[in-house]
């Protein structure tokens, strides 16, 4: 019971749809400086750890939407002990994310933690606005994502 008080609480504190996306800059891997203003819209930002095991689960299913709808997927790694090597890597198996990295203004769990983001996998559908317009704590359901990216304005094949 408490966990689930627990999970609930943290929902409620996240950002929240119709909110603007928290501030950062991070880097691409071509070392392109990456913030809210020059991100491509739509969108959607997934936190995730290369040790989790619902990560591992759900990126294949993440891949295949980011494939079919062209709308670019931001990962950023909330857990310190991704090295960029390590994320990089992770990442050969999915060409279609977009892994933002540390970069000297900002390192990823900084940004987590400014998203208020306490678990992983946690996505954020963003519309062309820069407006969070969905949020899943946990692994995104299909069906759930493409509702989500319509609401953001997204066109679907």
């Amino acid at each position: 019971m408490a966990l689930c008080a627990l999970a609930l609480w943290a929902l409620a504190w996240a950002a929240q749809p119709g909110q603007r996306l928290p501030e950062f800059a991070l880097l691409d891997p071509k070392g392109n400086l990456i913030s809210p203003a020059s991100m491509k819209k739509p969108a959607v930002i997934v936190f995730w750890a290369s040790w989790c095991p619902v990560c591992k689960a759900e990126f294949p299913g993440l891949h295949r939407v980011a494939a079919e709808t062209g709308v670019p997927f931001y990962v950023i790694s909330r857990e310190p002990k991704d090295t960029k090597e390590v994320v990089l890597e992770y990442m050969k198996a999915f060409p279609r994310f977009i892994p933002l990295l540390a970069s000297e203004k900002d390192k990823p769990p900084e940004v987590a933690n400014r998203f208020k983001v306490v678990g992983q996998p946690w996505t954020f559908v963003v519309d062309a606005e820069g407006k969070v317009v969905a949020l899943f704590a946990g692994r995104a359901g299909r069906e759930a994502l493409l509702d989500a990216l319509l609401l953001a304005g997204v066109e679907l094949p």
